[in-house]
């Protein structure tokens, strides 16, 4: 993005944000979820007083190895499916990929010495990593067939609640409780959960 705008003058510019921003790259100020990075920085800036409506949304695995963004003003009813398809999925496709080919280089090398070692080590973190994309994978899932058509007008915190499974913000289940408990009955969204029997009566 920053080439686009600025062309040449690009690395000044990415290298005087980092120095406002205090961190060293601009793609680990995106993926650092905790304190001094855009999630957090975001959620404070959409928080204030009682408003809470971050337009950003951080979709993350359970270990934080895998996340994808959500623009609020761009969500249709097919957005989950799509991040499903077009990112997951072929996320997935390729770590398993990777995983074959460290096989590949096991069954190679034996299984003892240092060099088997190390591969029988990357092994490990490939197959936790791997393990983690499918529960990711599940809980977006869950959300998505749940076929919400959201609602702008029902605000940020009822419209994130489905996805509190991998959404890195206490708010959301908060809502997503309250939601299924019957408190927003008058929501797009509530009307929606209890026509498909998710609220009971």
């Amino acid at each position: 993005m920053l080439q686009v705008i600025w062309g040449d003058k690009s690395e000044a510019i990415e290298q005087e944000a980092c120095e406002i921003l205090g961190v060293k790259g601009l793609r680990d100020y995106f993926r650092k979820p905790s304190n001094g990075g855009f999630w957090t920085d975001h959620i404070k800036r959409y928080s204030k007083s009682r408003r809470k409506a971050p337009i950003y949304w951080l979709l993350q695995s359970s270990n934080k190895n895998y996340s994808i963004w959500i623009y609020y003003h761009r969500l249709d009813k097919d957005i989950l499916f799509k991040a499903l398809v077009n990112y997951v999925e072929p996320k997935l496709r390729l770590e398993e990929s990777n995983l074959q080919q460290l096989r590949s280089q096991q069954e190679a090398v034996g299984t003892s010495g240092k060099a088997a070692k190390q591969l029988e080590k990357q092994i490990d973190r490939q197959e936790s990593l791997i393990s983690e994309l499918y529960d990711f994978q599940d809980k977006l899932r869950r959300a998505a067939n749940l076929n919400l058509e959201p609602d702008l007008n029902d605000g940020v915190v009822l419209n994130i609640a489905p996805l509190w499974e991998i959404v890195p913000w206490s708010e959301a289940k908060k809502y997503w409780q309250e939601l299924t408990a019957g408190k927003y009955e008058w929501s797009s969204i509530g009307k929606q959960l209890r026509a498909k029997g998710i609220i009971s009566a």
